[in-house]
């Protein structure tokens, strides 16, 4: 069952994070990779079919990134890069049958197979998501000015990871208030 973990973007390191697979929950075997985040409002997407080129202005201004390494066993780290390479297919396949659509189809006079393909073309990545991506690998939930929230598909990579980055950490409540004020 996939679990939140808040990181610190600062501790999206080796240095900072457990050897245990953010995917299988593995503790053989487990290397550090590069990954990158990107996150903006969910929201957003709401107005897409209204305004298509002003929601991806708007989004690409309130996108936030995070990059870092996480723990991956050689199984997670397939699986990842798999999904990755899925995920951006199926928006090449989008735009083959949208280009293809209306290359064959145009100029026809009944509209059903343009419709067809467009239907089609927006399916194909949301399949993909569903198949390839969620619950499979670890998403962005959020990201803001200090952290970045994963869904991890592992549950005891979560329970791990949280426990490891709070064992140093006094309960907000024991902290110093001049310690409150700069958290």
């Amino acid at each position: 069952m996939p679990a939140d973990v808040v990181i610190p973007k600062n501790e999206l390191s080796e240095f900072d994070l457990p050897r245990i697979c953010v995917i299988t929950g593995q503790t053989e075997g487990v290397s550090f990779k590069p990954v990158k985040f990107a996150w903006y409002p969910r929201w957003l997407l709401i107005f897409l079919p209204f305004a298509a080129l002003i929601v991806l202005l708007i989004a690409m201004v309130l996108t936030k990134r995070a990059k870092g390494t996480l723990p991956f066993s050689e199984e997670g780290w397939a699986r990842w890069q798999r999904s990755k390479l899925l995920f951006g297919l199926s928006f090449l396949a989008t735009i083959a049958i949208l280009v293809g659509g209306i290359a064959v189809f145009a100029g026809k006079g009944d509209g059903t197979p343009i419709v067809v393909a467009v239907l089609v073309a927006v399916l194909v990545p949301i399949v993909a998501y569903f198949t390839a991506v969620k619950g499979r690998v670890p998403l962005v939930r959020k990201i803001d000015e200090r952290t970045i929230t994963l869904r991890l598909p592992s549950d005891s990579a979560a329970t791990t990871i949280a426990a490891h980055l709070n064992s140093g950490r006094r309960p907000r409540s024991a902290q110093h208030p001049l310690e409150l004020r700069s958290a």
